[in-house]
């Protein structure tokens, strides 16, 4: 990865000054932000505007916080290279297969392979002993669970990654629970026996990823009249800070990113379900996550907020080209004490300076509850 000539920043700022950044009248661009559920998840505009205006094709964007991959689908969609950086192991299965640099047609070649295999296949895995089988699943749901873990056994590479990511997106709306997906964050016993067809809301994740291939094909080849290769995306999986002090790239010429929400969301535990599965323990990795809702009462919660945001974006000015924007989406609870100015100076600390700034609204499809209505957009260079 090779770094490009600087760019008169606060002229590309100019093309910024008409955007609604709530984008109230639009939906969602991309088509992959169905295909899973997660967490505060921010809307595909914000990055596509931002990547689109701060940076050129060809260039090389940096998510330090990626969640479940928006910013890189957009990187990718609009021609530029991306490097995300995420410690949830379902949120980087999920932002892998997002964003694979295969043809669309290929795409669709490998999940009629998938389905192929789902049909033809009779074996039942056995269930990992990290599953609460009998608490969140219906006998009839684990048997068809088990015979979609057999299947995806048999898959390598990124068929396997595909298949990995539409078992882990059924697994909230096949379980026992209802409710609130925050009793399943929460570990609480399920009141109901619900049930849905497993089979065919996995077929039906699987054909969802084509299309959404597929949209972003059309996208990306209309300009050329021809199909092009889609830039390349890189995941790392671990704590944001311990990756960036062993510079895992030669230089970034964007950073774009949304911080975790202070004390609201439990992002790892929020994928227990997929976890289980996948028979990963979820307190080492939750002790790692930051700013999650379980640590919001610690006397020291906020302090250490701030230090571990402190300690990803000195890594992320080691990286980012000189004269080039980090762009940061920084939410924050009016349950919770105030947070955005505080944050605004550790990361002015780490040798960046704040050029532009704007408060957006948050949906109420987005509000995690009634207190989460705002979030800042700021521009550091």
């Amino acid at each position: 990865m090779t770094r490009t000539k600087k760019i008169d920043l606060r002229a590309r700022l100019k093309r910024l000054e008409d955007v609604d950044w709530d984008f109230s009248t639009s939906r969602s661009q991309s088509a992959f932000s169905s295909l899973h559920w997660h967490p505060c998840r921010y809307p595909s505009q914000i990055p596509a505007v931002l990547i689109g205006a701060l940076s050129d094709p060809g260039e090389v964007v940096l998510d330090p916080f990626l969640g479940s991959g928006t910013t890189a689908v957009e990187a990718q969609r609009l021609d530029r290279a991306c490097v995300g950086l995420e410690l949830n192991p379902v949120s980087a299965l999920m932002a892998r297969a997002k964003t694979l640099s295969r043809r669309s047609d290929q795409i669709r070649k490998l999940v009629d392979r998938i389905r192929i295999l789902v049909r033809q296949n009779a074996k039942r895995e056995a269930v990992p002993k990290t599953v609460q089988s009998e608490k969140w699943y219906t006998p009839r749901t684990l048997n068809d669970l088990r015979r979609l873990r057999s299947s995806i056994t048999e898959l390598r590479g990124d068929g396997r990654v595909l298949a990995e990511a539409a078992f882990s997106a059924i697994l909230l709306p096949v379980c026992r629970e209802t409710r609130h997906w925050g009793y399943v964050c929460d570990n609480t016993a399920p009141k109901d026996n619900h049930e849905r067809d497993v089979i065919e809301l996995y077929e039906k994740t699987l054909i969802g990823f084509v299309e959404a291939y597929e949209a972003r094909d059309v996208y990306r080849n209309a300009p050329h009249q021809r199909e092009e290769p889609a830039s390349d995306v890189k995941v790392l999986e671990g704590d944001a800070a311990t990756i960036l002090q062993d510079r895992p790239i030669d230089g970034a010429q964007l950073i774009v990113t949304s911080p975790p929400y202070f004390g609201v969301a439990d992002y790892v535990k929020a994928q227990r379900l997929t976890l289980e599965w996948q028979g990963v323990e979820i307190e080492p990795l939750r002790q790692k996550e930051i700013g999650a809702r379980s640590k919001r009462h610690r006397l020291v919660a906020a302090d250490q907020y701030l230090a571990d945001c402190k300690r990803v974006f000195e890594g992320c000015r080691e990286v980012l080209d000189r004269g080039r924007a980090c762009a940061v989406v920084f939410g924050e609870s009016g349950d919770r004490m105030p947070m955005n100015e505080k944050f605004e100076r550790v990361v002015e600390s780490c040798h960046f300076k704040l050029i532009y700034k704007q408060s957006r609204k948050i949906s109420t499809g987005r509000r995690q509850n009634p207190s989460l209505q705002l979030e800042h957009l700021l521009i550091f260079m």
